[in-house]
């Protein structure tokens, strides 16, 4: 049997319904160390312990009265053997025929019956665990696809962060060159106003040797 047969079988097993090889086979299961089939063995068997207790009795009829009575007026009938002592059995599932005694046939069809319930019971169970289980495992493909969101928000950011940081580092680049420029455009107009002042002080002294030249004969 595959594990998921295995796990399947745990309710009626549980409830005492498994056959002596299904249930041979699952007690080899269990003792293998199978953590998630002993948790949910544990679950259904204090469900199914609870649910002979919401049973409600039965008044028996008027006329077993009389026929016991006459059982007992006839010389035919010889005394019922007293039962004898039962023994615990170790056997998983043996607990739910001490719970319900078969006693007659009705009562052995009312606990067949009463252990059909318990089986359907703890399968409704068995699927609304699934259906938590298939839930809590979208919920966290879910989560797991908005975490993968914001790894890709961030790595875009750290992008656009550093892309931005390049830009400031190139523009300081371009203010300090600009400033260079502009100090050498400065020693340039110093130089030309000096040069523009040699030149008209070089006129004047033409212009004077020129007078000089002109006034004598």
């Amino acid at each position: 049997m595959t594990h998921d047969q295995l796990e399947a079988a745990v309710p009626l097993y549980a409830a005492g319904a498994l056959e002596r090889t299904e249930r041979q086979a699952l007690d080899v299961h269990l003792l293998s160390g199978c953590l998630s089939c002993r948790t949910a063995l544990k679950e259904y068997q204090s469900v199914a312990v609870t649910l002979p207790f919401g049973l409600h009795l039965t008044p028996p009829p008027r006329s077993l009265k009389d026929k016991i009575l006459s059982s007992h007026l006839s010389p035919a009938v010889t005394a019922p053997e007293p039962p004898s002592p039962s023994k615990p059995s170790l056997e998983p599932g043996e607990w739910m025929k001490h719970l319900i005694p078969p006693s007659s046939p009705s009562t052995s069809s009312f606990g067949w019956a009463l252990g059909t319930v318990i089986a359907i019971v703890l399968i409704i169970l068995v699927l609304f665990g699934w259906n938590s289980s298939t839930q809590v495992t979208k919920d966290m493909e879910k989560l797991a696809q908005l975490q993968s969101q914001a790894d890709e928000m961030t790595t875009t950011l750290v992008t656009l962060q550093q892309q931005l940081n390049e830009r400031e580092d190139a523009l300081s680049q371009t203010r300090v060159e600009l400033q260079g420029r502009m100090t050498e455009l400065a020693e340039v107009k110093d130089q030309l106003i000096q040069r523009e002042a040699e030149l008209e002080e070089a006129r004047a002294q033409l212009a004077q040797r020129s007078g000089r030249s002109a006034r004598t004969p």
